[in-house]
């Protein structure tokens, strides 16, 4: 099955006879249109094939991007109840603390006295 690429002699072709029986010229030629034929298919085959590739990745990074938004949604939703929570949790304290400071007032600034102290020694 190796083609054979020498010259012949006296105008044969150089296909080995298979795709014409007149001289090298026209089935040269035949050969050579053949050729280009299937170079162009193979163009359009490429280019589709590109084209579905294009669409496919526009197609993936649409979906990533949406899920990165659900994600990013999500975050922010937990990351603003957690802020509630620490709010709430926050207020709760004060409260207690202030009812603790109306039912012991002498109690409170004794303690309060302490902590300052305590402070003041550890930061002079």
């Amino acid at each position: 099955m190796a083609s054979d690429t020498t010259p012949h002699p006296q105008g044969a072709s150089t296909t080995g006879g298979t795709m014409g029986a007149g001289p090298g010229t026209h089935a040269g030629q035949s050969d050579r249109e053949q050729l280009e034929a299937q170079i162009a298919k193979l163009r359009e085959d490429v280019s589709g094939i590109t084209d579905s590739l294009k669409q496919m990745a526009t197609h993936r990074a649409e979906g990533a991007r949406g899920q990165a938004y659900a994600l990013r949604d999500d975050v922010k939703a937990q990351g603003e109840r957690y802020l509630r929570q620490a709010q709430d949790a926050a207020s709760d304290l004060e409260e207690q603390m202030s009812d603790r400071i109306r039912d012991e007032p002498i109690k409170s600034v004794l303690i309060a006295a302490a902590v300052g102290y305590l402070y003041a020694r550890l930061f002079r």
